[in-house]
């Protein structure tokens, strides 16, 4: 599965950022593979894309973020996955929840 990042990734010094950034984004391309199987998530990038280009419905927004939610411990609201209308918007989000977190 290629898993293409089409954002700079070097916000770290010591590229963690960067590795945050694209363990969120395979866990959301395995999240969706697994929520709808309709999805070709080879197309999926990390970009502001929208997700119904990609074939996503809105329901399948709302499973995706709460299943990344779930995952990576974050409060998370409906209304966060269906703001967040691209890979980018929704990784971004989980990110600042993330750091938040910490």
């Amino acid at each position: 599965m290629d898993i293409t990042d089409t954002t700079d990734d070097t916000s770290g010094s010591d590229g963690t950022a960067g590795t945050a950034r694209r363990e969120v984004f395979a866990r959301l391309v395995e999240t969706v593979s697994a929520v709808d199987d309709t999805v070709d998530v080879s197309r999926l990038r990390l970009d502001e894309t929208p997700f119904h280009s990609y074939g996503l419905t809105s329901v399948t927004q709302l499973r995706v973020g709460a299943r990344l939610a779930e995952l990576f411990g974050i409060p998370f609201r409906d209304s966060d996955a269906l703001l967040a209308m691209s890979p980018l918007g929704l990784v971004t989000l989980v990110e600042r929840r993330l750091a938040g977190a910490a």
